[in-house]
């Protein structure tokens, strides 16, 4: 049976929180709802640390809540080769404090040889710190395919890397379901499950809608349930992260969202 995991994402700084929600209020609205798991993301934390807090700290706190941390966001792959790679570290470390299995990176470069020795790179520094790199296709990015995806992780071994299957990027991007057919268990890192209330037109700005109009699974128009039967079919069996980046749904508050997402998640990968 998947883990299934709140991405809390929507509450980022990166996403356009004004300020990162309370921690400990956070925790207790994702166990709350009946989420074992949560995600987080190096640029909340770092809003965390400036309180003085470590991440050694957080951690505990997380732990003593009966919380694990699966997924950490991210790292960039970009023309900047020594601040990606500074990136990397950096997320690295929460990756230790937390015993993140993944961190997720975004890749701004196409998949050639130079960058797939940079993700490599990448995956390698998280792998020091006991995690995999998962790679995310996005359809407003160089790596909008399952296929550009699987690129960079044969590169980088699948002992070190792996694909982040998103619903979203699926549903809304140049592929087609019938793709995930293509990856093999051993390739795919984990998957995140959304969902969006109307079908895009052909001039829709992806990355505004993606970044801000997401909704609860079951709530839209994706066929999650196609989604699901794909990703059995190359049997996964790992995190499912309802990532809902919504400000609005944000604004009801971790305990609210956190139980809307559990019910959500519960109707399509209960």
């Amino acid at each position: 049976m998947p883990t299934l995991c709140l991405n809390t994402f929507t509450f980022s700084p990166f996403a356009g929180a004004k300020e990162a929600v309370d921690f400990a209020e956070l925790l207790d609205g994702v166990r709350a709802a009946g989420f074992e798991a949560l995600s987080l993301d190096a640029f909340t934390l770092a809003s965390y640390a400036e309180s003085g807090r470590t991440y050694e700290q957080l951690a505990a706190q997380m732990r003593a809540a009966g919380l694990s941390c699966p997924e950490m966001l991210g790292f960039v792959v970009a023309e900047d080769e020594p601040g990606t790679l500074d990136g990397a570290r950096q997320v690295a470390e929460a990756v230790a404090a937390f015993g993140a299995s993944f961190a997720l990176g975004m890749v701004t470069l196409p998949a050639d040889a130079r960058c797939q020795d940079l993700f490599a790179g990448c995956a390698e520094i998280i792998a020091a710190a006991g995690g995999k790199a998962a790679v995310e296709f996005l359809p407003f990015s160089p790596i909008a395919t399952v296929a550009d995806a699987r690129t960079l992780v044969r590169h980088a071994g699948t002992d070190r890397a792996g694909v982040l299957v998103d619903s979203w990027h699926v549903f809304n991007g140049p592929g087609e379901l019938g793709d995930l057919a293509e990856l093999s268990a051993d390739e795919l890192a984990y998957v995140q499950l959304d969902d969006h209330p109307h079908a895009l037109a052909a001039d829709a700005d992806l990355y505004t809608e993606c970044m801000g109009s997401r909704v609860m699974p079951g709530d839209g128009v994706f066929d999650l349930a196609a989604f699901r039967g794909a990703l059995d079919a190359v049997g996964f069996d790992g995190v499912v992260s309802v990532e809902v980046i919504n400000p609005e749904l944000a604004a009801l508050g971790p305990a609210e969202f956190a139980r809307r997402a559990w019910a959500a998640a519960q109707r399509v990968w209960g």
